[in-house]
């Protein structure tokens, strides 16, 4: 018994450091730094990429468990399969048709599968059938949110369905939130909820939206509306996520923005980070180290230093990437490092630019036309 204990606990120490789902079900393992120095940032396909499809496609990562073991992996199709970072194999798969759309997001609640889908459908999986619960949520949802505080409370919105937080103990919607008031041509302002978070230690609740706005609700409060509204011009947001800093939330735009917005000061952006081209689909944080690791459409991973502001690592991942997945013990750090010469041949070295890609290509010469002498 004492050699699987610590056979597994090999197999954690050097596993992947962050997970990736992409638009064409490609589901990859990321290491970067590992103990030992002298190696470079690694990526592997742990999905056989020759059997995917459309119906594929990747669109939630959240861990099984408090150990971070379990990978629940939901994809387009709206079946989630489960996979297991110890056997280094995919355990199960699940077939979570409920409602329509695909999957906005998933989590654990009470050891059952939790899945809520674009239609607006939120439902509690169960091994007996008579007991399995679903919720409709009353419009569209863009994302699904589980407290990390509370277990009984998730966050869901989309368009135009605004903000609310469901109690799945007590099967009801425990906060709505109410629009704000009209803009100064007193017109509507519509609703689109592209992302949301609760923030650190807290109820409250940061919210994106695709018109460019970033809001805070207190549902411990009486007040419906947002108690911080800050419209960002110009900018449709995607993604949002929050930091290991209090009182601060990084945003991804479509036109490759990432913002660190400060909610102290009735939110306003306080650095910019530059690296992304495309359309962000995800951010994460780490919970503890200044590392911020955001994908997009651009097919890159990066990860910047949430204080400086650097690049730390620019990484070409071939496919469209949807979401992330980040260890909370994950160290990231660049380094210079060399490829082991025992790895395995299906890994593939990820390099920070083109400079070999560039420097092994054939130098094709092509003669200049000649000119023609023009008759005096």
């Amino acid at each position: 018994m004492l050699v699987i204990v610590v056979v597994f606990n090999m197999a954690r120490k050097h596993d992947f450091d962050l997970f990736l789902g992409g638009k064409t079900g490609s589901f990859k393992g990321i290491s970067i730094n590992f103990e030992d120095e002298g190696t470079k940032p690694i990526a592997k396909n742990i999905q056989n990429i020759k059997v995917l499809t459309k119906e594929h496609e990747i669109t939630s990562l959240a861990w099984g468990d408090p150990e971070e073991i379990d990978v629940l992996i939901g994809m387009s199709c709206q079946r989630v399969k489960i996979y297991d970072t110890d056997f280094k194999a995919f355990t199960s798969s699940v077939d979570a048709t409920c409602g329509k759309g695909s999957i906005k997001g998933l989590s654990r609640y009470k050891e059952k599968l939790l899945t809520a889908v674009a239609s607006g459908h939120v439902k509690i999986w169960s091994h007996s059938k008579d007991s399995n619960s679903v919720m409709d949520t009353g419009g569209p949802i863009e994302k699904m949110r589980h407290s990390s505080i509370n277990a009984d409370i998730i966050a869901v919105g989309g368009k135009e369905n605004d903000l609310k937080l469901w109690n799945l103990e007590q099967n009801t919607c425990t906060f709505a939130a109410k629009n704000v008031k009209q803009d100064m041509l007193q017109l509507r302002v519509p609703v689109w909820i592209s992302d949301m978070g609760f923030l650190r230690d807290s109820t409250k609740v940061a919210v994106c939206t695709r018109y460019g706005h970033v809001r805070v609700y207190d549902p411990s409060t009486a007040q419906r509306r947002p108690v911080i509204n800050m419209d960002i011009p110009e900018q449709s947001l995607t993604t949002l996520t929050v930091t290991n800093r209090d009182h601060h939330v990084v945003v991804g735009s479509t036109t490759g923005k990432i913002m660190l917005i400060d909610l102290r000061r009735k939110g306003s952006v306080v650095q910019h980070y530059k690296g992304a081209v495309g359309s962000l689909k995800s951010i994460a944080c780490h919970k503890t180290e200044p590392y911020i690791v955001s994908v997009g459409l651009d097919r890159h991973i990066l990860v910047h230093n949430l204080n400086s502001r650097a690049l730390l690592q620019r990484m070409y991942m071939k496919s469209c990437l949807n979401c992330i997945l980040l260890r909370s013990n994950a160290f990231l750090k660049t380094t210079d490092n060399v490829r082991d010469k025992g790895s395995d041949d299906d890994i593939q070295i990820i390099e920070n630019d083109y400079d070999e890609l560039f420097s092994n290509m054939e130098t094709v010469e092509e003669s200049l036309p000649k000119k023609k002498c023009k008759l005096i």
